[in-house]
C-alpha cells in the first residue's frame, strides 16, 4: 500500500472515531435526560400520592365543628408529610412544603385554617411541593434543578360501605320521616325499657357470634368494623339485651378505664379529645358544650362510674378527634321483615355519646341527625357510593 493511501486510511479512521466520540457524548445526553426525566415523573408521583392522602385525611376533620379547619390542616400535614415519602422513597416529605386551603364549595375561594376558613367548609385542597429537585445530567444544559408540585381536592359524600361500630338504633317514634322520628338534639337512652328509639348491640357484618362478642368489643377501640354495606332494607341481627362484655370498648371512647385489668389502656383503646360525660345534659344541648370542652381535655364526669378511672393524662397525651361522632344504622323494629333477631335497615344516623355505661346504668347518646348530611358533624371510612348512596360520609378525591 502507497505513502498516500495509508495517510487516508488513517484519516478516515480519525474522523470515524471523532464522529463515534461525539455520537457516545449525544447518545450518553439523551440517556442522561432520560434518566432525570423518569426520576422528576416518579417523584411527582409520589407528591401526587403524597398530595391525594393528605386532602382525604383532611377532609375527614371538617365536619362542622368550630375547630374543623384547624383540625384538618394538623391531620392533612401529619399524613401527606409524616406518612409520604418522595425521591425513590428514601425521604419525607415533611410538613414544610405540605400546604392546607379549605372551601365551603369546590368553585369557591380556598382559605387556610388561620386565614379564614370556617366550620362550614366541605372541601379540602392539599398541595404538595418540592421546591428544589436536583438534576444529576441536566446541569450539562444549565438546568441543576426544578421545583415540582402536586395539588388534590377532597370532600365527603354518601358510602356504599362504612367502618361502623356495632350499636344500631330503633326508628323513633315522631313525625320527621327525613330524620328518622327524631328532631336533632334529641337525648335517647341506651336501654330496653323503651318501645321507641332504644339502642341495640349490632351484628353489623353479619358474622356468627356464637364464639363470643370480643370482636365487637374490639370494634370499638379502632375505627370500627370495615367493609360494611350501608344498603336500606339489609337486614340485620340485634342484641336488645344489656351486654356488659362490651361496656369497657364503649367506656374507653371517652377515656374511661376499668380497675384492675381490663386489658384496655388509652394507647390501644384511644378516647375522645374530651371525656367529658353528661348526666343529664346541660342546659342548650350537648353538642354544643362538647365543641366548648374539647380543646381543653376536661376529664370531669357528672355521675363517676364505680370501679373505673379517667387518669387525667388520658385525652391531652392520647386523645383522638370525634370519637364520640358516631354513625351508626336506624332499624325498623317494629318490623317482621326479616324474621326473628333481625331487623331492617332505613338508614343510617349520626350521633352523641352522651356518657359511659355500666352493668346498672344505661349509657345515653343526643341524636344529630342524618350521617349523610354534611352537618350532622359525622364523617366514617369507606367506599364511596352513586347517586342513591344513604351511608356515612365518607371522604372522596373530586380533582
Amino acid at each position: 500500500m502507497s505513502h498516500g493511501r495509508r495517510e487516508s486510511a488513517c484519516r478516515q479512521r480519525g474522523v470515524f472515531a471523532i464522529s463515534t466520540a461525539l455520537a457516545m457524548l449525544v447518545l450518553l445526553g439523551f440517556v442522561g435526560l432520560a434518566i432525570d426525566a423518569s426520576r422528576m415523573q416518579l417523584v411527582q408521583a409520589e407528591l401526587q400520592n403524597a398530595a391525594d392522602a393528605c386532602a382525604l385525611a383532611a377532609v375527614l376533620e371538617l365536619n362542622g365543628l368550630s375547630d374543623a379547619p384547624g383540625r384538618a390542616a394538623l391531620a392533612g400535614q401529619f399524613v401527606g408529610g409524616a406518612r409520604n415519602r418522595r425521591d425513590f422513597q428514601s425521604a419525607l416529605v415533611n410538613a414544610a412544603p405540605v400546604s392546607l386551603s379549605f372551601s365551603p364549595t369546590l368553585g369557591g375561594s380556598f382559605q387556610s385554617a388561620d386565614g379564614g376558613a370556617t366550620a362550614a367548609s366541605r372541601y379540602a385542597r392539599c398541595t404538595v411541593s418540592q421546591p428544589a429537585l436536583r438534576h444529576f445530567f441536566m446541569p450539562l444544559l444549565g438546568i441543576g434543578s426544578s421545583a415540582l408540585s402536586a395539588s388534590a381536592t377532597a370532600t365527603v359524600a354518601p358510602s356504599q360501605s362504612v367502618c361502623a361500630i356495632p350499636m344500631a338504633m330503633c326508628q323513633g317514634a315522631g313525625t320527621n320521616t327525613k330524620q328518622f322520628g327524631y328532631e336533632t338534639g334529641d337525648k335517647i337512652t341506651l336501654g330496653t325499657s323503651q318501645v321507641s328509639g332504644f339502642f341495640t348491640w349490632a351484628n353489623v357484618l353479619g358474622t356468627d357470634t356464637s364464639g363470643g362478642l370480643e370482636p365487637y368489643a374490639q370494634a370499638f377501640l379502632g375505627v370500627g368494623f370495615c367493609e360494611v354495606p350501608t344498603a336500606a332494607d339489609r337486614c340485620i341481627g340485634i342484641h336488645t339485651g344489656v351486654v356488659t362484655s362490651l361496656d369497657d370498648g364503649w367506656n374507653s371512647r371517652f377515656g374511661v378505664y376499668k380497675q384492675g385489668g381490663s386489658g384496655l389502656d388509652p394507647a390501644v383503646a384511644v378516647p375522645d379529645l374530651t371525656g367529658y360525660g353528661y348526666r343529664p345534659p346541660p342546659a342548650g344541648g350537648a353538642y354544643s358544650d362538647y365543641q366548648q370542652n374539647r380543646a381543653p381535655n376536661r376529664q370531669a364526669f357528672q355521675g363517676r362510674i364505680a370501679s373505673y378511672t379517667s387518669p387525667a393524662q388520658v385525652h391531652t397525651q392520647y386523645g383522638a378527634s370525634s370519637r364520640r361522632l358516631v354513625s351508626m344504622p336506624v332499624v325498623a323494629c317494629s318490623s317482621a321483615a326479616c324474621g326473628s333477631g333481625a331487623k331492617p335497615i332505613l338508614g343510617w344516623a349520626c350521633a352523641l355519646m352522651l356518657s359511659p355505661k355500666s352493668p346498672t346504668q344505661d349509657a345515653e347518646v343526643e341524636f344529630r341527625g342524618r350521617s349523610d348530611d354534611p352537618l350532622s358533624g359525622c364523617t366514617s371510612s369507606g367506599l364511596p357510593g352513586g347517586g342513591d348512596a344513604i351511608g356515612p360520609l365518607v371522604p372522596v378525591l373530586v380533582k
